[in-house]
């Protein structure tokens, strides 16, 4: 059988070497072939190893894909926060005495957590700062022109088009386990019952076996 120890990689090469050897070797293939295992069916079972084999690179693929798509997200993030309250501190300072402002800019609030909730108080934010020309003309008066309150948004901006390839990438990855789960699923128990009928075959021939590199 199988050995569930072994990773999938350690799996697929002796996958290899076994099958390989099974239809290759002329003793090894007359005593399989007894149960059915003629080198037609071996290359049906080799080829449905070549298809794991794909899928398990697919995903490792997808997975360091992903790794780096976090990566860039949780920088970009962290670069338009830094950015973002920097202007918030600011307006807090700037309309302290005004309220109607205060609100208008959600200076009252704490901070969401949440990706998704910080991106919906960045954007009212800036939406309503940008609107005012009475609140960009406050914010100008302390080095803080509409150039550079424009930049700290499309910071913002850059870290939700980045949110977005990050959750795309997750999704792609999951996928891709599950594809790979499924094929190494049938192909291990597929080669269980290889093994298992080869073992009965070759029983009287230990050197044979070897050849499995189960």
């Amino acid at each position: 059988m199988p050995a569930s120890y072994h990773s999938i990689e350690d799996r697929l090469n002796r996958y290899q070497t076994g099958l390989t050897n099974a239809r290759n070797v002329p003793e090894l293939q007359s005593r399989v072939a007894l149960f059915g295992y003629t080198p037609d069916k071996l290359n049906q079972i080799l080829s449905q190893r070549q298809q794991a084999f794909e899928l398990y690179l697919a995903q490792k693929s997808e997975y360091s894909e992903q790794y780096t798509a976090t990566e860039t997200f949780d920088k970009a993030w962290k670069t338009a926060h830094g950015a973002y309250m920097r202007l918030v501190r600011l307006g807090r300072i700037l309309f302290r005495d005004d309220h109607a402002i205060f609100i208008k800019l959600t200076l009252n609030e704490e901070r969401k957590r949440t990706f998704s909730g910080w991106l919906a108080q960045a954007n009212t934010f800036f939406s309503n700062l940008l609107a005012d020309p009475v609140v960009l003309e406050q914010y100008g008066q302390y080095n803080t022109s509409e150039d550079v309150i424009k930049a700290a948004k499309a910071l913002v901006d850059a870290a939700e088009v980045a949110n977005i390839i990050q959750a795309k990438e997750t999704g792609e990855a999951r996928q891709a386990t599950q594809d790979r789960g499924a094929k190494m699923e049938a192909l291990d128990k597929a080669m269980s019952e290889f093994y298992a009928l080869a073992e009965l075959a070759c029983e009287d021939a230990p050197d044979l076996l070897d050849m499995l590199d189960r």
